[in-house]
């Protein structure tokens, strides 16, 4: 079974272990897509809400329950951080990964019928904090996507056979930025930045809006709600560090670690460092 998984595997030459976790996780990223075409549950009622205050509508539910069955069956036992259903341990042998889940992450585009949702996973140890640099392995896999976003440490992110690879774009008046508005009124400088940019699109959509940024299709994604929660992009923005890229924070800095999926973050999300630095400039209101 796992040299017929290798054989059909679009991913460079890695370990056994290796492709049997990423092809595990495209696996988990088809059932859920899968079950959420088919699945008869109401898109637009909302049942209660989750540890973070927000919604959870009924197939919010299903979809981590689906994560969560296809993870006990495809890695045995575990440890998951899921959005809808806080910390449980799954399996009974001993743990070696950490699972933080989003199940639909975009799930008011979800109940909209706006395409523009995902299945996003990120694979740590099953020790030490919660942080971008102990992600191992991720998925980001659009609800309605053939192929997800797949990427390992080290190895390169993967839609399908393609590696990603940003553009390399240094200069917000050359960018095309996305960046989301959602609950917010743009601050002076935030209007003024997208004032500068080529283009300006809003998705709903972190860890589709983070992966384009990772696969070249935009050259930066700014959240400086200070809403946005880990399990949101800490998949993606290992897609985007492997294509090339960085996430940063408003002030520019590397984010640190996080507590619990509780956690709320401004991000930045660029092709290069410069236009990283001069989005935080801009936001700063210093001169660029």
């Amino acid at each position: 079974m796992v040299s017929a998984i290798l054989e059909r595997s679009p991913w460079p030459a890695m370990s056994v272990a290796q492709n049997e976790i990423l092809t595990a996780l495209a696996r988990l990223h088809t059932e859920v897509s899968s079950e959420l075409a088919s699945s008869n549950q109401e898109r637009s009622p909302l049942t209660t809400r989750n540890a973070k205050g927000d919604v959870q509508r009924p197939f919010d539910l299903m979809a981590d329950s689906v994560v969560l069955r296809c993870l006990e069956r495809e890695f045995g036992s575990g440890i998951v951080l899921s959005e809808e259903s806080n910390s449980s341990r799954f399996g009974t042998g001993i743990s070696t990964h950490r699972f933080v889940v989003e199940p639909v992450d975009g799930s008011d585009n979800w109940a909209q019928g706006l395409p523009l949702s995902s299945v996003s996973i990120a694979v740590l140890q099953v020790e030490g904090p919660i942080a971008l640099n102990r992600v191992l392995y991720s998925l980001v896999g659009g609800v309605e996507a053939a192929f997800p976003t797949i990427t390992i440490r080290g190895e390169g992110a993967f839609q399908g056979s393609k590696c990603l690879q940003v553009s390399g774009r240094r200069s917000i008046r050359d960018a095309f930025l996305s960046c989301e508005l959602n609950h917010s009124i743009p601050s002076d400088p935030l209007a003024s930045l997208l004032g500068q940019a080529r283009a300006v699109r809003c998705y709903g959509c972190a860890s589709l809006a983070v992966t384009l940024v990772a696969s070249g299709a935009l050259d930066a994604h700014i959240d400086v709600r200070g809403r946005l929660t880990p399990e949101s992009f800490l998949a993606a923005a290992l897609a985007l560090e492997e294509a090339g890229g960085c996430l940063v924070g408003a002030d520019g800095e590397p984010l640190g670690e996080f507590l619990s999926l509780s956690h709320r973050s401004k991000i930045i999300a660029a092709a290069t460092p410069q236009l990283a630095q001069e989005i935080v400039d801009v936001l700063a209101g210093r001169p660029s």
